[in-house]
């Protein structure tokens, strides 16, 4: 494993706001309970195990943490995998929080006033919302020079408030859910995520509603019904979305149209075209083309610069 970089230099989880960018193609983690924590992969996958799920991040989605969830994490793989984090320190966001929605003149009265604490679900997204885990990947090739470390603490409190305006996102999705007692509306929320994350993690395989309902422990009606009312889209459709995003990524990184359509799951080369046409507004032949050229640009400036 290459040595990761850490941001700022010689700073502690927990303690401190901290970036941590690495690769590598071997590398583990047992039953580690950290702070608060943002997830993200720049290239590959990694499997994050937290509260017993199998939890597969690669660049279309993101990972949160809660501060002192348990979590493992195995990277074994033929490739570099690289991951960039953002461990947050213990408190940090709930000041956010606080002030976002108490009067100045809180502040002025009493400026070190205690948090309330905030009830984080440890669950994995979508990069839909591309302003968080984009933020998050920015982070560590523009503290690497350490030329701005000012500019650095405005950037967690600029990451701190997006991750909160995505958590009132995450409860407005859970208020959708047609369920009048609150504890039982928290609670089929929680088994959704579980089952999303079951999506995630077999997008490349087969999955039915039966199997991902019943890993999120509930009838394939509920969990139909539910998943759409949160989500906003069926179970299938938010599959073939992931899908569908993987086999970009795929076409991105060389692979012929084919070979994308295969690994990411589809059996028909025409449905898939059909879908990624109708998904991205074109066919997945042209991503190829434009990645064949851009990988020939890069390469004659390569030769360029070394001649």
């Amino acid at each position: 494993m290459q040595t990761p970089y850490l941001f700022p230099l010689g700073a502690r989880l927990g303690e401190d706001n901290v970036v941590l960018r690495a690769r590598s193609r071997r590398h583990r983690v047992d039953n580690y309970a950290g702070p608060l924590s943002i997830k993200t992969v720049l290239k590959g996958e990694v499997a994050w195990i937290v509260g017993g799920r199998r939890l597969v991040v690669d660049p279309s989605s993101f990972l949160i943490i809660a501060a002192g969830e348990l979590y493992s994490m195995n990277i074994d793989s033929e490739q570099p995998v690289e991951t960039c984090c953002a461990f947050f320190a213990a408190g940090f966001v709930e000041s956010i929080a606080r002030d976002m929605t108490s009067p100045v003149q809180s502040a002025l009265d009493e400026p070190y006033r205690m948090p309330a604490g905030l009830p984080y679900l440890s669950a994995m997204h979508s990069v839909q919302d591309r302003s968080l885990a984009g933020h998050v990947r920015d982070l560590a090739p523009r503290c690497k020079g350490e030329l701005a470390p000012s500019g650095f603490e405005e950037d967690f409190l600029v990451l701190g408030e997006n991750l909160l305006q995505f958590y009132e996102r995450v409860r407005r999705e859970a208020a959708q859910l047609p369920v009048a007692k609150e504890s039982t509306r928290q609670e089929l929320y929680r088994r959704l995520l579980t089952g999303r994350d079951y999506l995630h993690a077999h997008s490349s395989g087969g999955v039915s509603l039966l199997s991902v309902a019943r890993e999120a422990c509930l009838s394939p009606y509920h969990f139909h019904r539910g998943f759409a009312h949160a989500f906003g889209r069926t179970p299938h459709a938010y599959l073939t979305a992931v899908r569908l995003e993987g086999a970009r990524r795929q076409l991105e990184s060389g692979a012929s149209v084919l070979e994308a359509c295969l690994a990411a799951g589809f059996s028909s080369t025409s449905a898939f075209t059909r879908l990624f046409r109708s998904h991205f507004g074109e066919p997945p032949s042209a991503v190829r083309r434009k990645f064949a050229r851009s990988g020939k640009n890069a390469e004659a400036e390569s030769c360029t610069l070394t001649s």
